[in-house]
């Protein structure tokens, strides 16, 4: 009995030794597993550095491999279209402006059938009301034009009747300091502000119905004092001078800062005076005669100095190229950009309540009918494969696995 009792407790030792030596090589296989499953991570981070996304990723989609691919082989092949139609899309707006101001105002630019080393002429459009919003926007693009040696000249497309004088100063500041010829052209209106801005130009051009001049300053006191009193609402303010508070609603309006006010608008009026003669090249004198915030047509303002010819965009173009250009197949480039992309054209064109819409809808047929071997049939068809590249032009995580390790996810319900 004791023998047997030594015996049974040798095997039971025996066998937790064993049952000890399988968990150590479990528990060094699991081990070994998590750092096998961990090095691309470790490559990753050592690579990228560490982020949140690596832990929280989770698949959005799952499709075969033969389907990814095939999508893939359909985005090559709208590559190819896309290239086609920009080539296309490039020869036209080099042939006709009105093509290229269609295009520019969708944010369509040349793509790489244009050479960076090409000349170049900036446009740069000033539309609307001159405020800070619009100042800054205009000046963001100024910088980035300074910094480009392939822009030889810039055009100045100004459709603004005015605004701010310290935005309508800062515009023409920033224009000072570019250091090629700055031609500029007016279209519809350049007055006040907008004519300002104008000021350092070689040249002017505006059409016969451009309304221009308007060289005057005028200031507002808004005085809200007696409404308020009538509700029982007041201020109180500590000012530092007689006039700190003259532009407070809930002050009135004294005779004193009426004068006062009067007097700075006139400083504002003689310094406008003083850029208008300077760049226009005439005495005070003779700017007062036009000036006193009258408005011009541009046949009028032609006639008395304020501008030097009649005509639109394409001449004021085309007058840069030949004066300050080596050859007149130069890249005209738009300024400010907006970004255009083939994948957000579908959506745009869908409503086509803009006109520029209506005429890129058509303007994409006539490249499609002028490209013989487009692989797309039609616009429709175009669009609608546009449409489905969504999922294609997206950046993927693609992990692949083979047949057994995907059925042990399955079966472990990972």
């Amino acid at each position: 009995k004791k023998k047997k009792k030594k015996k049974k407790s040798f095997m039971s030792r025996l066998g937790a030794n064993e049952k000890d030596d399988n968990e150590d090589e479990d528990a060094k296989k699991s081990e070994g597993d998590k750092e096998a499953t961990s090095t691309p991570r470790k490559k990753m981070e050592a690579k990228f550095g560490p982020h949140e996304s690596f832990t929280k990723f989770t698949a959005t989609d799952a499709i075969s491999l033969a389907k990814y691919k095939q999508m893939l082989n359909k985005k090559d092949k709208m590559e190819r279209t896309r290239k086609q139609f920009n080539n296309t899309l490039q020869k036209m707006s080099e042939t006709s402006t009105a093509t290229e101001m269609i295009l520019s105002a969708l944010g369509w630019v040349p793509g790489e059938a244009s050479s960076s080393k090409r000349e170049k002429v900036a446009v740069v459009t000033v539309d609307g009301t001159i405020g800070s919003s619009l100042s800054y926007e205009i000046i963001r693009s100024l910088r980035q034009i300074r910094q480009d040696k392939s822009v030889k000249c810039m055009v100045l497309r100004v459709d603004s009747p005015g605004g701010s004088v310290t935005s309508s100063e800062a515009i023409l500041e920033e224009i000072k300091l570019f250091d090629k010829p700055v031609i500029c052209s007016m279209s519809n209106a350049a007055a006040s502000g907008g004519y300002y801005i104008a000021m350092n130009s070689e040249k002017i051009f505006a059409l016969p119905t451009t309304l221009t001049g308007s060289i005057g300053v005028f200031g507002v006191k808004f005085d809200a004092s007696k409404w308020a009193k009538s509700y029982g609402i007041g201020a109180d303010y500590y000012p530092r001078g007689s006039h700190a508070a003259a532009m407070h609603p809930l002050t009135p309006l004294t005779p004193g800062m009426k004068d006062n006010i009067a007097r700075m608008v006139l400083d504002y009026y003689d310094y406008f005076k003083s850029i208008v003669a300077t760049g226009r090249s005439l005495p005070v004198e003779e700017v007062e005669k036009v000036a006193q915030g009258r408005v011009w047509t541009g046949e009028q303002a032609k006639e008395v100095g304020l501008v030097d010819a009649l005509g639109g965009l394409d001449r004021a173009i085309s007058y840069a190229k030949k004066a300050h250009t080596k050859t007149e197949n130069v890249e005209v480039e738009h300024w400010p950009k907006s970004s255009f992309r083939w994948e957000d054209l579908p959506e745009l064109l869908a409503g086509q309540e803009s006109s520029y819409l209506n005429i890129f809808h058509a303007l994409l047929a006539v490249t499609m009918r002028l490209e013989d071997n487009a692989e797309s049939g039609s616009v429709e068809h175009f669009l609608r494969q546009l449409k489905e590249l969504k999922f294609a032009e997206k950046p993927h995580f693609l992990m692949t696995m083979d047949d057994k390790t995907a059925m042990d996810l399955i079966m472990r319900g990972e």
